[in-house]
């Protein structure tokens, strides 16, 4: 038998969700990138606005655990952090696990985005904190001592790596900013919602940055990254690792959507490559 809900029960299950996707979810898994675009530190700019809270000064001042390690072992240990938050990342957005937590544990759909982020999030959070820093940098042009008052080295680089990366946000927007961050979901119907999946339109999108790859919001975080006058080892680890996980998680994506857009998205990925844009003529797309 299908349980209902009264109005006045349903509004406070989605404001508690709401809740949780503010606190927990979207905008704080932001945290990831700013910390890589930082040369994998947390912005110095942070702390003054969490002084009354000794809780959260532990939790940013990253990292929460050295294991000593050999240069090695830092390296085969990070990826396995890496490895754990690639699996968060796309176990969790697979349609059938979705399915399986709103028929199993009559989960509700307007929910499935927020729980995703958060279980990002969490990951993201783990990674950042255990990861074992090498201390080997490969390239700094912001080492002048001018760049450290006030904390300017880390506002350049975020500013910077904001720049490169603008493109990017804006795919975000071009498919809805509060859809994107779990919000939209949250107050809408579940007969508007795309079956389970956590987000996503059902219009195939083939102009603008689609037009040159289809994963331009990946393209950019990459750029991003590299283009910095500060890169340390472990960033450049963190860009092998993330290329690493798109060689295995792009075509995990791509197959749920060929089944949303069947056979025009397989005509797309023949015109247009993953991530790496071409230039040499007009792709013809179907």
């Amino acid at each position: 038998m299908k349980l209902t809900e009264s109005p006045g029960v349903n509004i406070l299950n989605r404001m508690f969700w709401l809740i949780l996707n503010l606190l927990f979810g979207g905008f704080t898994a932001l945290i990831l990138l700013i910390w890589v675009s930082c040369d994998m530190e947390m912005p110095t700019f942070f702390f003054p606005l969490l002084t009354s809270s000794p809780f959260l000064q532990s939790i940013f001042h990253l990292r929460w655990l050295d294991l000593h390690l050999t240069l090695f072992h830092q390296i085969l240990f990070n990826a396995c952090l890496f490895g754990l938050f690639g699996f968060v990342h796309t176990f969790f957005a697979r349609d059938d696990v979705q399915h399986y937590f709103t028929t199993k544990f009559l989960f509700p759909s307007f929910g499935l985005r927020t729980f995703y982020l958060i279980l990002t999030n969490i990951s993201a959070w783990i990674v950042m904190g255990f990861w074992q820093h090498t201390s080997i940098q490969l390239w700094d042009f912001l080492s002048n001592p001018v760049y450290e008052i006030e904390y300017r080295k880390h506002k350049i680089l975020l500013t910077l790596f904001s720049i490169i990366n603008l493109p990017g946000m804006l795919v975000i927007k071009q498919f809805s900013m509060l859809q994107f961050f779990g919000i939209k979901q949250i107050f809408q119907s579940s007969s508007c919602l795309m079956n389970f999946r956590t987000t996503g339109m059902n219009k195939l999108v083939t102009d603008g940055m689609f037009h040159y790859c289809r994963h331009p919001m990946y393209l950019f975080l990459l750029v991003g990254y590299i283009l910095s006058p500060c890169v340390s080892l472990d960033k450049f680890l963190f860009v092998i690792y993330t290329i690493g996980y798109l060689y295995i998680a792009i075509p995990i994506e791509e197959k749920k959507l060929e089944v949303t857009f069947g056979p025009a998205y397989i005509a797309y990925k023949k015109c247009v490559p993953a991530v790496l844009p071409r230039f040499e003529k007009k792709n013809k797309l179907v």
